[in-house]
């Protein structure tokens, strides 16, 4: 049996002095993650942010690395609304962005139901949705602010703490992580979303193996995203080598290949609830 420090239940008193729901969401989620959360990059404790930052919420204090926290009673629907457009697109070309960690939260039981990490690499002008400005007689009159997109970050990006309330290993989770560590160091947005359309499009097939030819029925579709580029079929190969060198995918031999995105988290899941029975 793993032992594990994880504690899903919440401190829902702390929300009782705020009307909005936001607020509450807020002041719980911090609570609980600060006293449950750690560093995914490098098994750090986190520290509370700097109480004027306008994005950060806690920082690593053994590898420096922050992250924002998301948060929501239920489940996130499919776009979540976040800030001012133009700072977060200024954010996806910047490496060392804030991370994110999105939890979600059952009221009746008081308890966590979902938590987990996105590296901020994993976010891309297709993930970005622009929001129409305010209204004129708004405070902020001519404001555009932006949703996140949550289907579109593919799922080998969201490296879970807790899913459907299982509470996944400590190392699995840091190893998940690091797995795709590879997109930080790519300073190009649009490499980087070579990797990440390639990654949603083999994920959208949902079949444990693949064929390149398969991959080539793509073309049009990633010449659309990609318009400068003239040699479609050449960037496939290269991003199937690139995503095979970070195992995320597996190369069978003569055209085939398997995807390779649950790895240890899949297995530690399974340990887990084996231990349980």
């Amino acid at each position: 049996m793993f032992v594990h420090d994880i504690d899903l239940n919440l401190n829902l008193a702390l929300g009782e002095r705020y009307k909005s729901e936001t607020q509450k969401a807020r002041v719980i989620s911090e609570a609980w993650t600060e006293r449950n959360a750690f560093c995914c990059s490098c098994g750090g404790a986190l520290a509370r942010g700097r109480t004027n930052a306008r994005v950060l919420d806690f920082t690593c204090v053994r590898c420096n690395n922050d992250f924002e926290l998301k948060s929501t009673r239920g489940n996130f629907s499919t776009k979540l609304p976040d800030g001012a457009f133009r700072a977060m697109m200024a954010r996806l070309s910047d490496a060392s962005s804030p991370d994110f960690f999105f939890l979600t939260y059952d009221v009746q039981s008081s308890c966590v139901t979902n938590f987990f990490a996105v590296p901020t690499y994993f976010l891309d002008s297709t993930i970005i949705e622009k929001r129409k400005p305010l209204s004129p007689d708004a405070r902020r009159a001519g404001w555009i602010g932006c949703n996140i997109v949550m289907n579109r970050i593919p799922e080998v990006g969201k490296v879970f703490y807790v899913r459907n309330r299982e509470i996944l290993e400590r190392s699995a989770i840091i190893e998940t992580w690091g797995r795709t560590t590879f997109l930080r160091r790519e300073t190009s947005l649009e490499a980087r979303g070579w990797a990440l359309e390639v990654l949603r499009i083999i994920q959208s097939l949902n079949v444990p193996e693949f064929t390149l030819q398969r991959m080539y029925e793509f073309e049009t579709q990633l010449k659309h995203r990609f318009p400068r580029n003239n040699f479609i079929r050449p960037k496939i190969r290269q991003q199937l080598q690139v995503l095979r060198d970070a195992g995320l995918i597996v190369f069978k031999g003569r055209g085939r290949y398997a995807a390779n995105f649950g790895g240890s988290i899949e297995r530690a899941q399974q340990r887990d609830t084996q231990s349980t029975i």
